[in-house]
Order: C-alpha cells, then sequence, then structure tokens
C-alpha cells in the first residue's frame, strides 16, 4: 500500500492521465489521509487507518490529484507538489509523482548540490539536472515513467530539502538547458572525480567532442567525504561474479590493470585463470566487471590501482599469502 497526506491543500481527484500528462478527473474526496492498495487486479483508496473505501478502480493504473492552491503531499516522509499515478506491480504498486519540469528541478537541485552553496554553482547545477531530465527517459518504455528518484538518474526528493536560494537558482534558469550543435547536451555530473575526468572514448567507447578529459587543480584543496575507498574480493568472489556475468574464464587467480590512461584512470584490466586464459575489459567495463548486487561489491570510479595481483607478472596472484585481490 502507499499513503498520502495533505501538507498544503484540502483532498483529492481521482482518475488518469492523457498521454501528454493531462490530469482527468473521475471523482474527488476531502479526505486529507488516503491510502492506495492493490486489489484484484485494480487499486483501492481508503482513508488511512480505516477500511473506508473512497475509491476503487478495476484498472492497473489510477491517477490522484492533490486539490487546493499550490498543493503539497506528505509520501513516505518527503513533500512533493504535482500528482501522483499509481500502478500495480509485482503485486505492489509503483508509484510515480507527476510535476512540472520547473518543480522537479527545484526537488533535484538541493538533493545533489548542498542549498548554501554560492548562488552561481547552484544555478549550473540546475541547468545541468534539467538537461538531463529533458534528455533521458530510459525508464519510459519499461516503466512508464521519465526518470527514477535515485542516482541511478538524479536524486529527486520534492521539495523537502529545498531552499530559498536552491529555489531562486532554479527560477533564474527556467527552461536553460545546455545544447552542442543544437541538440541537448549528456549534462554528466558528479560529487568528485579523483584528480581527472575521462575522455568518452575512453569510458563508453564513442567519440564525444564536448566529453573530454581534464585535470582537476581544484578538488585536492577540499575535504570530501568518503573521497578513498577500497574493495576487496577473494579469487574465488571474483571467478563467481565473472561467471555470473556471462563472462567465459576459469578460477581466477590474478587481475592486474594491464592500462591506464593519459590522464590517469584505467583504461584496461585483465583478469588470467587457472589455465593461463585471459580476459580483458576496457572502458567502463574495467570497473563493471567487478559489479555484484549479490556480494554488495562494486568498484565505484576508474581511478583506481589493484594490489594483490601480480601486475601483469608471470606468477600467479593466487599463491599470495591472502588469497585476496
Amino acid at each position: 500500500s502507499a499513503n498520502l497526506e495533505n501538507d498544503q491543500g484540502s483532498g483529492y481527484e481521482f482518475g488518469y492521465f492523457t498521454s501528454d500528462r493531462t490530469f482527468v478527473s473521475l471523482g474527488e474526496t476531502d479526505e486529507t489521509t488516503i491510502t492506495m492498495a492493490p486489489v484484484s487486479g485494480g487499486i483501492q483508496v481508503t482513508v488511512t487507518g480505516t477500511s473506508r473505501v473512497l475509491w476503487e478502480t478495476s484498472d492497473s493504473v489510477l491517477a490522484v490529484m492533490p486539490q487546493g492552491r499550490d498543493p503539497i503531499t506528505w509520501f513516505r516522509g518527503c513533500r512533493y507538489r504535482g500528482g501522483f499515478e499509481y500502478t500495480v506491480s509485482g503485486g505492489g504498486l509503483q508509484v510515480g509523482n507527476v510535476v512540472d519540469l520547473e518543480d522537479y528541478v527545484k526537488g533535484v537541485l538541493p538533493a545533489e548540490m548542498p542549498g548554501d552553496w554560492s548562488l552561481e554553482a547552484l544555478k549550473a547545477q540546475a541547468v545541468c539536472a534539467r538537461t538531463f531530465a529533458c534528455l533521458n527517459t530510459k525508464h519510459l518504455s519499461a516503466y512508464g515513467f521519465d526518470v527514477c528518484n535515485s542516482t541511478d538518474c538524479q536524486v529527486y526528493n520534492g521539495v523537502s530539502n529545498a531552499t530559498t536560494s536552491t529555489d531562486r537558482a532554479v527560477e533564474e534558469t527556467a527552461g536553460e538547458c545546455l545544447y552542442y550543435n543544437g541538440e541537448l547536451a549528456e549534462a554528466y555530473y558528479h560529487s568528485s572525480d579523483g584528480g581527472a575526468t575521462e575522455d568518452a572514448q575512453n569510458v563508453w567507447g564513442t567519440n564525444v567532442p564536448y566529453l573530454q578529459g581534464k585535470k582537476d587543480p581544484y578538488e585536492a584543496q577540499t575535504a570530501i567525504p568518503n573521497y578513498s575507498w577500497t574493495v576487496t574480493y577473494t579469487w574465488d568472489e571474483l571467478t563467481w561474479v565473472l561467471q555470473n556475468s556471462g563472462y567465459r574464464i576459469g578460477n581466477v587467480v590474478d587481475a592486474y590493470v594491464s592500462e591506464y590512461t593519459d590522464l590517469g584512470n584505467v583504461y584496461a584490466v585483465t583478469f588470467v585463470d587457472d589455465r593461463g586464459n585471459t580476459l580483458v575489459r576496457t572502458g567502463d567495463d574495467a570497473r563493471m566487471a567487478f559489479y555484484s548486487t549479490t556480494l554488495g561489491k562494486n568498484v565505484p570510479s576508474l581511478r583506481f590501482t589493484i594490489t594483490g595481483g601480480t601486475g601483469g607478472g608471470s606468477s600467479y596472484a593466487v599463491n599470495s599469502a591472502s588469497g585476496t585481490l
């Protein structure tokens, strides 16, 4: 189930969104706290904490629009503008926030950059966030929404963390996006870069003229949480991760960085099995090869070194005392 509670507003309308996200109302309630739950393939709305039914539909999708002037609604500890779309999925409900682009950016900005940073920095971040939202719809075909609310897209917590400065930054850049040759640009951003970014060619295998690596002389001048990191794998774990990712390799006994870029980032990692066969992964795959949701382990950037392997020498690191990488 999923609950909504009016923070600013007075009740809700029930209906559906058209293909262009126009809300069509079919009914309403003055209740301010409601719960949506899947029922027999459809969706039922009750007064939260009771069994009193306010609305029920046999459809697998229901739109809920808060009423009132500039309504703001609580959902799972955060406050949101706009409406909500509920979709029956896997026995539960998928919840989407249908919101104006500028209101969306007002929710992203303070989640991606501290609200007390300089106004010009906030404005630059607002343009990046808006550009990303306008360009990316990677979840639309599979799930029916444009962007998610996590770091897989960009973090979005509604208006909960907004400040006067973050709202001002969005308002003063309203409608502004980044373009290259008349097309929306890939506005990638990050919390830190380890001292240098990287050419898109060396990461994703495609040359993007405006995504060229640069040394970053400023990052070392500030303290960044979790700036240095370490992740440890046993050889058995590494074997399991690679084999379950579909790579044809035997028992891994060695792994090492076999090539760096001119900017000092990893370009290639070589894995060696107990029969001497090698597997070489390049670009972003050089770090993603280590990724495992099951083990809860990953290599978070391409700026790393490997210890415990041979570094490309002739002996196998599996004979090391630790038996780990």
